[in-house]
């Protein structure tokens, strides 16, 4: 488990949490029946609890003493109490949520620590900028990609749980999850660079989150090291999905870090590839891996526009030395695949990488490496045009305890599994012809190019029993020839599958 400063955070600038001392001045209102009246209206406080630490005071007691007792009971954190102070008595419910303190700020929100006042459940809310609030299109971007965001359900994605516009303060926010730890940031200021195989499975971590959204038709396009969270657990959560237009158009802050997403930009558009493409986030996780195993950053920070500018900024990466990480030649390779810079040279999409990454990981744990099972449910994508045969295979596969994905389109299968690698391929060329052999073939390409595990089965009409000859023999695969019965096809499957099913809660993509 990784050695997580204990403190919290979820995007942006870390401010360090306050705690309940505090060191107050003369405040700019004297009275305490001034003052109290300030607390009654901000809500933060009731009224009966808030009588009964007045009768507390001392005579003659200032209005600090009594924000100094509010703290120590734990009924004002500080940075309630410095509002206060100034006179402010809005804007501490947002959403329903009763903020705590802020724990970050961005470039277009700031991050507070919240609760739900009927519950006490700790959550994070991000509140976007008046500045934002002003411009019809970041808000419209902050809604739309808050509401998509809470598709996301992911273990390694933090959780968005609610999104709107408060009421009473017009404030524009974001309730997400509360992370008790820190983020990958705070961790590399004190630990400065980490172990190989601690490295690795941060990067496999993120890696699955990746995938899991590109499923969702989401990529992150802001990945770096202050939007990877490790809980106090040791789990790693990526933040801000979806987010990366709002940091593109944000103010110009001097406190803020150099938008992550202004080096996506330019990335791409020297790679001459769409905006948004999941290659992206491949490139600029390679450069957190980076940064993990040697303690600097391959992409430095700057605010010069012509460095911002330079291919070379991008091309030319300075190279890690033999003395400053002692590990396998897998994990040099799989960086170097990460931070291509053709993008057709990069893994193709997060999840091919993240099963590289399983297999490196294993081999660092001294497993030994032969084929990888990919992630998640065990899934089988079958390749049917009959609709009555669909059905059938449909009902029975997820009997048989699999995922089902079901298509007409063999093309669709190729893509599916260059995404996210599945366990098991069913082609039926009766009705997918020879475009699904064609397919069938280069799945099967694939998967053994990866060494990762696939249960793969041609069924082919009488007609087509001569192309079983274009098969190569696999003990992963298996050509059966029309007719074909249910029971065969099940113990057909399990034999290329070694005899693995597992029973899970089925869905169908």
């Amino acid at each position: 488990m990784l050695d997580v400063p204990q403190r919290s955070c979820h995007t942006g600038r870390n401010t360090s949490r306050p705690n309940h001392s505090s060191h107050l001045g003369a405040t700019s209102i004297s009275e305490v029946g001034a003052i109290s009246d300030v607390i009654r209206r901000s809500r933060l406080v009731e009224s009966e609890v808030l009588d009964d630490c007045i009768r507390d005071l001392d005579p003659g007691a200032t209005a600090t003493e009594l924000m100094q007792i509010l703290q120590r009971k734990g009924l004002l954190t500080s940075w309630q109490a410095n509002r206060l102070e100034k006179g402010d008595r809005d804007g501490f419910f947002v959403g329903g949520h009763r903020l705590l303190y802020r724990i970050a700020a961005g470039t277009f929100g700031r991050v507070f620590r919240g609760d739900d006042p009927a519950t006490g459940n700790i959550v994070a809310v991000k509140v976007l900028r008046q500045t934002m609030s002003e411009n019809p299109h970041m808000v419209e971007l902050f809604m739309r990609e808050g509401k998509i965001g809470m598709t996301l359900q992911h273990p390694n994605i933090v959780r968005i749980l609610d999104v709107g516009k408060d009421s009473q303060t017009n404030k524009y926010y974001i309730v997400m999850e509360f992370v008790e730890g820190g983020n990958l940031r705070d961790i590399l200021r004190i630990r400065k660079k980490l172990a190989p195989l601690e490295a690795v499975k941060i990067i496999e971590e993120c890696a699955a989150g990746l995938a899991y959204a590109l499923t969702r038709g989401m990529t992150h396009r802001d990945m770096k090291t202050t939007n990877v969270l490790i809980s106090s657990t040791g789990q790693c959560k990526l933040v801000d999905f979806g987010l990366a237009e709002l940091h593109g158009e944000g103010a110009d802050d001097e406190e803020m870090d150099v938008d992550t997403t202004v080096d996506y930009a330019a990335l791409e558009r020297h790679t001459n590839v769409k905006t948004g493409d999941p290659r992206s986030d491949v490139f600029f996780l390679g450069c957190i891996f980076y940064e993990l195993l040697t303690g600097r950053r391959p992409v430095p920070p700057t605010k010069d526009k012509f460095q911002l500018k330079s291919i070379r900024r991008y091309k030319e990466l300075p190279p890690i030395q033999p003395e400053e990480v002692q590990a396998p030649p897998s994990v040099f390779k799989l960086l170097e695949r990460m931070l291509a810079f053709d993008p057709n040279e990069r893994f193709q999409s997060p999840g091919q990488l993240h099963e590289a990454i399983r297999r490196v990981q294993a081999e660092l744990e001294g497993h030994a490496v032969e084929q990888i099972t990919p992630s998640g449910p065990k899934t089988v994508f079958v390749i049917e045009g009959h609709e009555r045969l669909q059905n059938t295979m449909r009902e029975k596969l997820k009997e048989w305890g699999y995922r089902v994905l079901m298509s007409a389109d063999p093309n669709r299968a190729e893509s599916r599994y260059k995404d996210v690698p599945y366990h098991a391929l069913i082609v039926d060329c009766g009705t997918a012809g020879e475009d699904g052999l064609e397919s069938f073939k280069r799945i099967r390409r694939q998967a053994d190019n990866n060494n990762l595990a696939l249960a793969s089965i041609l069924i082919l009409s009488e007609e087509q029993a001569k192309w079983s000859d274009e098969v190569p023999e696999h003990k992963g695969s298996a050509v059966l020839v029309r007719p074909v019965g249910m029971r065969q096809l099940y113990e057909t499957l399990w034999q290329v599958s070694d005899g693995e099913t597992e029973e899970t809660s089925e869905s169908e993509a």
